[in-house]
C-alpha cells in the first residue's frame, strides 16, 4: 500500500439560485503521490450531494464554474 498525507481544498462556485460565489473548503486524505486533478475527482460525487441536499437534484460542482485550489498538506 502506498502512502498517504491529507490534502487541503477549496472550491468557489456559482450559487445556483442566485448566482454568487459561494466557497466550500476541508481536508482529504488522498496518496501521497495523487496530483490535485486526482484529489479533485475524488471530491466531485461528495460536493454534488452537498449541494444537491441543499438546492435540490441536478446541481453539480462541474457545472457551477468551479474555482479550485487543492495542496498536499506538509
Amino acid at each position: 500500500m502506498g502512502s498517504t498525507t491529507y490534502w487541503t481544498w477549496s472550491v468557489e462556485v456559482d450559487e445556483p439560485t442566485t448566482g454568487r460565489r459561494i466557497g466550500l473548503e476541508g481536508e482529504v486524505i488522498g496518496p501521497l503521490d495523487a496530483t490535485p486533478e486526482e484529489i479533485r475527482r475524488r471530491l466531485y460525487p461528495d460536493l454534488d450531494a452537498t449541494l444537491q441536499s441543499k438546492y435540490g437534484p441536478g446541481w453539480s460542482v462541474e457545472g457551477l464554474s468551479p474555482a479550485w485550489r487543492v495542496d498536499r498538506k506538509n
